[in-house]
């Protein structure tokens, strides 16, 4: 578990395209092929985490399966995102079919704030890059599900996220790209959007 830090920059399909062709006359090079990311995040009956993310509490987590669909070997994956006044980190655990089958139809009991059922399904495609020793990744298509796969909006946005370690200057990211910062959270927006079509 290493901390990190995480800024996001929202854009439209357009200004994404141009930011990348920009960065890579810059030098920012793929680190692998854009795939499929599918994320079941769960949440109380209450919305507590959904309720946190959106206030801004820290410490706060979230918790999500994710798996990519287009990668048959690739079984799914129990992760934990912690955000905290030292930083955010991830923890990641590989779960069997079986206990994937279980989580989506029984729930994940969780420590801090106890059962948790899944809520909302979040899909996008991911593109991962490195410039000068940080990683950016670009997201499109977003679509945002009920747990059983019906869709509830398509995202407008894209978005690209800068990921650096803890210890890299504070200013690191806004050298890389000296454009204005924004709060998204693909959670929250699919959250949000579940609850409006109930």
């Amino acid at each position: 578990m290493s901390f990190r830090i995480e800024e996001k920059i929202v854009l439209t399909a357009s200004d994404m395209a141009r930011l990348q062709a920009d960065l890579q006359a810059r030098g920012m090079v793929p680190l692998y092929p854009a795939r499929l990311i599918r994320s079941v995040y769960f949440d109380t009956s209450g919305l507590q985490m959904f309720s946190d993310s959106e206030e801004g509490v820290l410490p706060r987590k979230k918790v999500r399966l994710r798996r990519y669909p287009e990668q048959a070997d690739a079984g799914a994956v129990l992760e934990t995102k912690i955000s905290s006044v030292e930083g955010r980190f991830k923890t990641a655990l590989p779960v069997a079919p079986e206990t994937e089958r279980r989580l989506l139809r029984q729930g994940h009991f969780d420590r801090d704030y106890g059962t948790l059922q899944a809520m909302v399904a979040v899909s996008y495609r991911r593109a991962y890059y490195s410039l000068d020793g940080l990683r950016i990744t670009f997201d499109r298509d977003i679509a945002y599900a009920r747990p059983d796969g019906q869709t509830a909006r398509r995202e407008a946005w894209t978005v690209c996220e800068l990921k650096a370690p803890a210890e890299a200057p504070l200013d690191a990211l806004h050298h890389i790209l000296p454009v204005p910062r924004r709060r998204f959270s693909k959670f929250c927006n699919g959250v949000s959007a579940v609850i409006a079509r109930a």
